[in-house]
């Protein structure tokens, strides 16, 4: 009991001698939780833009982007025309071939024998089909005669220009005189005068583009000569009117007779090509 008493002496000395109480000592002090210090946030990394999807590529490429296909029949008489150009390039292209192939100029006394079978109509034997009106008719009635499409008044060269086949046809010849040397202008509807041109039919008016459009390529002849709305009025009939049998049958029948074809017959997309404009149809694809 001695020696217990001894250590509790002891003990009580210590204490004091710390400065705390004896209540200090027994009673446990809460402990302050000690905050653990924040990291300073990382600033977000700012997001790329997104990356544009790559556009698909159309699935038929010739008839999305007018890839060029030669008929098979047709392969030899274009051979050598680079088909990828397009414009001026393809423009100067394609008329250095009509041009090379055309090895046969036509006096204009010679045409009856080429036009009765060009225009021909195959219905009716010895009748031709008449440009503007589209009737049927024999080619050797004194009521047909031969109609320029680019008039005579207005070529630059009669002498070589007169009598190429590819924009002459069979014609009433009331219809000839109305038409006079009037430019081409826009209408609807039957072949007639319109203000201070000439409209040429519904039925007629791609026709007359094609010729048209051969006559600038081989000949480099104006378009204010004959349109009253220059190449666009072209392109806009060529669009709108597609080539017809009666032309593929001109366009054979000529290639025969002076060794060049009218391209914008063989494929109206071509005009397209080189001018722009109303987009024609591709037959070739």
């Amino acid at each position: 009991m001695k020696k217990v008493f001894v250590q509790l002496s002891l003990a009580l000395a210590l204490i004091a001698c710390s400065g705390e109480s004896i209540e200090d000592r027994l009673i446990e002090k809460p402990q302050t939780p000690q905050e653990t210090p924040k990291k300073p946030e990382t600033p977000e990394t700012p997001k790329q833009p997104e990356t544009p999807e790559t556009p698909k590529q159309p699935d038929n490429p010739s008839k999305e982007t007018g890839e060029i296909k030669v008929p098979l029949k047709l392969k030899a008489y274009y051979l050598g025309v680079d088909f990828t150009k397009a414009g001026n390039a393809f423009r100067d292209e394609l008329a250095a071939h009509t041009i090379k192939k055309h090895h046969t100029f036509l006096g204009y006394g010679q045409r009856n024998q080429y036009l009765s079978k060009a225009d021909a109509d195959p219905a009716h034997r010895g009748n031709a089909i008449l440009l503007y009106t589209g009737e049927s008719r024999n080619y050797s009635s004194a009521s047909v005669n031969t109609e320029h499409v680019f008039p005579q008044s207005k070529l630059s060269n009669a002498g070589q220009q007169k009598g190429d086949l590819h924009h002459l046809r069979a014609c009433d010849k009331d219809v000839n005189s109305a038409r006079g040397n009037l430019p081409f202008t826009q209408g609807s509807g039957r072949a007639r005068k319109v203000g201070g041109g000439w409209y040429p039919s519904d039925e007629f008016k791609g026709d007359v583009a094609r010729m048209v459009m051969y006559m600038n390529l081989h000949y480099n002849l104006p378009w204010d000569r004959i349109s009253t709305s220059g190449v666009q009025l072209m392109l806009k009939w060529n669009a709108e009117d597609p080539v017809s049998a009666l032309e593929q049958q001109r366009n054979n029948v000529i290639e025969s007779a002076q060794g060049n074809r009218n391209p914008f017959i063989d494929n109206p997309y071509l005009a397209t090509k080189i001018w722009g404009g109303n987009p024609a149809e591709n037959t070739w694809k």
